[in-house]
């Protein structure tokens, strides 16, 4: 595949990621928050927090977008074994272990209310579903290091055959 053709490619499965995220956190979620609160008005109270959340959480996954977006316009000037690119990838290890972690406390707040005010809203499927997004988010954390290291690794290469040219 040429060089040219991947980028698009890229950048189109960037671009298609970030509207389906879209839809999902301002579409998707309010709509089903809605319909919780309507079925539960007693735990109404839990609507825009978790909702404030849920887009911190979409927010860092469109900071790692844009550094996938950074990397691909490198790779697209010839550049895809540079530090800059590493610096991404270190940022995008960085933004999806931040997303793992407030993932992770939000579940444990959100059952402690649950607990704290008896509500019995807290179904099975959210845990599951958060273990699956936070597995999901250190394996993202784990290729993104991994990238980084090797981007370092080749660009430190590329600068030693300069400088020996």
């Amino acid at each position: 595949m040429q060089q040219k053709t991947l980028v698009s490619w890229l950048k189109a499965i960037i671009i298609v990621f970030a509207l389906l995220l879209g839809v999902l956190l301002f579409l998707v979620v309010p709509t089903m928050g809605h319909r919780a609160v309507i079925n539960t008005p007693e735990a109404s109270f839990l609507f825009w927090p978790c909702l404030i959340v849920i887009w911190v959480l979409g927010a860092l996954v469109y900071l790692m977008l844009i550094e996938a977006w950074k990397v691909c316009v490198r790779i697209g000037k010839g550049q895809p074994f540079c530090a800059e690119n590493a610096k991404s990838f270190i940022y995008i290890a960085q933004y999806s272990l931040i997303d793992c972690g407030l993932l992770f406390v939000g579940n444990i707040v959100y059952a402690i209310i649950n607990e704290w005010n008896n509500l019995q809203v807290y179904p099975m499927g959210v845990p599951i579903f958060s273990l699956l997004l936070i597995f999901i988010g250190l394996a993202v954390a784990v290729a993104a290091i991994t990238l980084s290291h090797l981007i370092y690794k080749a660009s430190d290469m590329d600068e030693e055959n300069r400088l020996t040219i």
